[in-house]
């Protein structure tokens, strides 16, 4: 759906923002409120501004604790298991010959110590906050009013040719960045915002979207890694009872019992290690793509862009973006007409906001 009489060509969303409930914060990420009283109103488009918005702020949040405790329970704490349990039965074999070689259990030890490193990287880095407009004195009887949407107007800015909404967020009183979203989880607007993720107690922007990749990535090579461990481990075993068994009926009774009871742990996990690898593999996978496109997955999940991305340049350079430079490279921001200029837009929105109330 597009605003009649705007020459936009960016999606505007069809849905409404929920609202939130009381004690919602409580339960939340402790994401910093950021505020910048600057003389000069700032849009933090170019990425001079945004690192100045994350000099601003600490480099460290509190995660939601309630978010993390279904984490470890559900992974952590089986791959604790895994590596206390199944990976030192692997290593320990007779006359100082390990079942399976060293190696292979140093690596599987090392995806498991970066899972975990990036996992707290992940959900204790501070995502980037957009810094809010500080209340003026004369907003603060009035801050329903001012909270309206009808109050701002949304401006355009136009980036490569295509020209790119910018919604007002009344709750932080100010334009949106580019590729900003305001969290109702989190009730701050997040650079790059990419998604909240619940099992991390913390969103994914361009903070800690690295060490997101990085910990998806880990992740599915350690449950990969330990599948094929826990599969050799098994087959030996299951060797060892079909060689001490007798008849042929004897022999396939042994194996069920050695299969479902003497090793059913073993059985489970890699059951659930296979599962896990190709939960993780398909969600690098997805990430994979989109990044080669410089879409987030907000962006792509809403379909942001209808005809063209003005941010997707090669595939080469998008990496490179987002691993290299992720506070991106200076944008060709238009100004043909005086509504596409941002800072006459943005004086010309507070002026609107002072007028309403």
């Amino acid at each position: 759906r597009r605003s009649l009489g705007r020459p936009g060509r960016t999606r505007e969303p069809s849905f409404r923002r929920r609202p939130r409930r009381p004690g919602a914060m409580s339960k939340s990420t402790r994401l910093p409120l950021v505020q910048a009283d600057l003389a000069e109103p700032k849009d933090w488009l170019s990425p001079a501004d945004i690192q100045e918005a994350f000099r601003m702020q600490p480099q460290c949040v509190c995660p939601d604790w309630s978010s993390l405790k279904m984490t470890v329970v559900s992974v952590i704490a089986p791959g604790a298991i895994f590596m206390r349990w199944i990976l030192c039965q692997a290593s320990a074999g007779e006359e100082d010959a390990p079942r399976v070689s060293w190696s292979r259990v140093g690596i599987c030890s090392f995806w498991a110590a970066g899972a975990l490193l990036s996992f707290a990287t992940a959900a204790c880095r501070n995502p980037g906050v957009v810094p809010r407009a500080p209340p003026r004195a004369d907003e603060a009887s009035h801050d329903a009013a001012a909270r309206s949407n009808e109050q701002v107007p949304a401006r355009y800015v136009s980036i490569n040719g295509t020209l790119i909404k910018q919604r007002w967020c009344t709750t932080c009183r100010v334009y949106r960045p580019l590729r900003a979203k305001h969290c109702s989880y989190c009730d701050r607007c997040v650079f790059r915002f990419d998604h909240h993720c619940t099992w991390l107690g913390n969103c994914i922007g361009l903070g800690n979207y690295r060490s997101f990749l990085f910990l998806i990535t880990a992740t599915a090579l350690f449950f990969g890694h330990s599948a094929a461990i826990t599969v050799e481990v098994l087959r030996r075993d299951m060797r060892e009872g079909s060689a001490l068994s007798g008849t042929l009926e004897a022999g396939r009774l042994q194996v069920l019992r050695r299969l479902f009871i003497l090793n059913g742990g073993k059985s489970l996990w890699i059951a659930y290690s296979v599962f896990m690898f190709f939960a993780f593999f398909v969600l690098l996978l997805y990430h994979a793509v989109i990044i080669g496109q410089n879409l987030t997955t907000n962006e792509h999940v809403r379909d942001y862009y209808i005809q063209r991305n003005p941010f997707d340049v090669t595939c080469v350079d998008n990496y490179r973006q987002v691993f290299c430079c992720p506070y991106g490279s200076p944008l060709p921001l238009g100004s043909g007409t005086e509504e596409l200029r941002p800072a006459q837009s943005f004086e010309r929105g507070q002026a609107q906001v002072r007028a309403a109330v």
